[in-house]
């Protein structure tokens, strides 16, 4: 492995009219961790898709060791040593972690077709005995926590002759004995020369592993240095380039009234001591990194989770935990879930019907239905969200992911909401369907119904909030209120930077 180098230069990918990589120049080599940062639709994901021969580049080269290489596919890369662990693992849960690891490449008795299960054990056991990893090769992945699974990925990728392994937020669902754990085998895999590029938003993690950083910004590399020649605060302005543009934002009067209060909330390993107000017609966005825990407070408020410590009250009634989604609509919340087809539509039904769902208990006269009143609740909510669909009939498996969040929002907007919750509520959709979005979000605060938005997207974070709470690993970091903002402290508080340190 010693000596092995990877090279990409002038990349250039395009998906239809947007530049998601230009001319990109990009290196790594054997024994260094490379971390790779950058705001989310920055390109590394992207760049990381080219190399690993799952994208094709338009224009640029790649080169291993000087010579040109051609990476059209998973297993050009695989054949150069270049191995991929996304953040979801790709591990079967009822088989063994050597079955797992031989996956696709199983060892056979000579020339029959019986696998030589005593001679895979131990090659892993010897895997794992080399950077001193205390597991069971026989155990199902199963009975693994995260941060075994982990290592059964990479060891996975070793045995597989990488020298080049790319962890994509490889943290993100650890704990902190796990990280501990992680971060070791990696410093033991630099000392065999192998390479990581670790692509993270953590900044301690950045600056406590990496020997390199570079920065992503629309597509380009705006900054590549030594860790030990650069610092937490250059690395974050060079990930959000210039000052923020000033964005005029409807001015309103927030009410005094508090619509939802939380006090001291507590759920082990998810979020801690959280305690927070939400006014009538106030939009409060709380954003982070992925795991910072704002999701599961968020479904804690909707009754979908009872196991947290602490109170939740609202409309100045203590609310019962885990009470259920039915009694949360009933009390005039709403809830817009961040993956909308997966738990946020019914595919096979129309667009009326996703829609009227939550509503058909109050379209009940004489123990029928009244499809009038139906019908004019549809057709109203579809006008105001402008809504592009053949009829209220189609099903809506068929409209954009853009009109399909829509019919997520529109679904709420009726006249006893008071609440409206909104988990990423822009994911996947493309800019004219977020400004139609952004709009509805102001009515309805307009209207006095209290928002509360968890957004990972630093922009639309500034764009929406009246307020803006910042959250790592489980705490509340900081609050901000407009139109006081500042874009690069909030995202050093999501990174869990320390403050105030001066770049050298």
């Amino acid at each position: 492995m010693t000596g092995n180098r990877i090279d990409m230069t002038g990349i250039g990918k395009s998906f239809f009219a947007t530049r998601a990589l230009d001319d990109v120049d990009f290196s790594c080599v054997a024994g260094e961790v490379h971390a790779l940062v950058g705001l989310n639709g920055a390109g590394k994901s992207t760049l990381m898709k080219v190399l690993g021969g799952i994208v094709q580049r338009d224009e640029g080269a790649i080169a291993m060791n000087g010579t040109a290489v051609d990476i059209t596919q998973p297993s050009d890369a695989g054949d150069l040593g270049i191995s991929m662990i996304h953040q979801e693992y790709s591990l079967i849960n009822e088989l063994s972690v050597t079955a797992n690891i031989f996956l696709g490449r199983e060892l056979r008795r000579g020339n029959s077709p019986f696998l030589d299960k005593r001679a895979m054990t131990a090659e892993v056991k010897a895997q794992l005995d080399r950077f001193g990893l205390d597991l069971d090769p026989g155990l199902p992945i199963r009975e693994l926590n995260s941060g075994e699974k982990q290592i059964v990925e990479i060891v996975r990728a070793l045995m597989s002759d990488a020298w080049l392994i790319v962890m994509d937020e490889p943290t993100s669902a650890l704990s902190e004995e796990d990280k501990g754990r992680l971060f070791e085998f990696i410093g033991r895999m630099k000392e065999e020369g192998v390479s990581i590029i670790y692509i993270s938003h953590h900044m301690p993690e950045i600056f406590g592993i990496a020997d390199r950083v570079t920065v992503m910004r629309d597509g380009r590399i705006v900054l590549s240095e030594e860790t030990a020649a650069t610092s937490e605060d250059t690395v974050i302005h060079a990930m959000t380039g210039k000052e923020l543009e000033d964005f005029v934002k409807p001015h309103k009067q927030i009410s005094g009234d508090v619509l939802l209060s939380m006090k001291r909330l507590n759920k082990p390993g998810v979020y801690d001591d959280i305690s927070f107000d939400l006014h009538r017609g106030e939009i409060v966005v709380i954003t982070g990194l992925r795991g910072c825990g704002a999701p599961e407070l968020a479904k804690a408020v909707f009754g979908l989770d009872a196991d947290y410590q602490g109170s939740i009250t609202y409309r100045d009634t203590l609310l019962k935990p885990g009470r259920g989604p039915a009694a949360a609509v009933k009390d005039g919340m709403g809830l817009v879930t961040e993956n909308r087809d997966k738990n946020g539509i019914l595919a096979a039904l129309s667009v009326r019907d996703n829609i009227a769902l939550p509503f058909l208990e109050k379209a009940v006269r004489g123990g029928l239905l009244d499809g009038g009143h139906i019908d004019r609740v549809v057709t109203r909510a579809i006008h105001d969200t402008s809504t592009k669909a053949e009829s209220a009939d189609q099903e809506i498996r068929f409209l954009s992911g853009g009109n399909k969040q829509k019919i997520c929002f529109s679904r709420w907007l009726d006249e006893d909401l008071e609440l409206l919750i909104l988990l990423e509520p822009t994911r996947g959709i493309d800019v004219h369907a977020k400004a139609d979005i952004y709009r509805i979000i102001e009515n309805l605060a307009e209207r006095g119904v209290g928002i509360l938005v968890l957004s990972y997207e630093i922009d639309e974070v500034v764009m929406l909030a009246d307020r803006v709470l910042t959250m790592y690993h489980g705490q509340s970091v900081d609050e901000y209120r407009y139109p006081d903002f500042e874009k690069e402290r909030m995202l050093a508080d999501m990174a869990g930077a320390e403050r105030g340190r001066e770049s050298p």
